[in-house]
């Protein structure tokens, strides 16, 4: 029974190791306005998320920045954007769903002047994009469209 035990608790922990230890970020900016210009082309990746009702009173998406962060698991790492400095914490890697890991991260985003704007933990599936928003920048309605990958 004791080797029985043993066994389970190696490929348990042999899962958690498995667990990704870095995700490979990407923080899209874009700014919504009603200056009837449609969505610029490179954001054709997220027409369906910004299609969605609680956007739909802009009808102009305009790419206005974009960062390539790697996260190393629960070390916090900048990036500079447009807008102002973005932190993001990969908290951990939950189990997959249809197949794909669900991240969990902390995001806090402070704009130029240093004021937090935007200070969330989110979860979603590896290869997709959660939007958060809630602020001005440049005439209109700033847009921060995170996507993450990890092993």
């Amino acid at each position: 029974m004791r080797l029985g035990a043993a066994l389970a608790l190696v490929l348990a922990l042999a899962g958690v190791a498995r667990a990704a230890e870095t995700a490979q970020c990407t923080a899209t900016e874009i700014v919504a306005t009603n200056e009837k210009k449609g969505l610029d082309p490179r954001l054709d990746g997220l027409k369906a998320k910004l299609a969605t009702p609680q956007f739909r009173a802009w009808d102009s998406f305009k790419l206005v920045g974009e960062a390539q962060v790697r996260v190393e698991r629960q070390k916090p790492q900048d990036a500079q954007l447009q807008y102002g400095r973005l932190t993001l914490l990969f908290k951990d890697q939950l189990g997959a769903s249809g197949g794909r890991a669900r991240l969990r991260m902390g995001v806090d985003l402070d704009d130029k002047s240093g004021r937090r704007q935007i200070s969330m933990v989110v979860v979603f599936d590896t290869g997709d994009h959660v939007l958060m928003t809630g602020t001005q920048f440049q005439g209109g309605l700033y847009i921060l469209a995170l996507g993450c990958s990890a092993p």
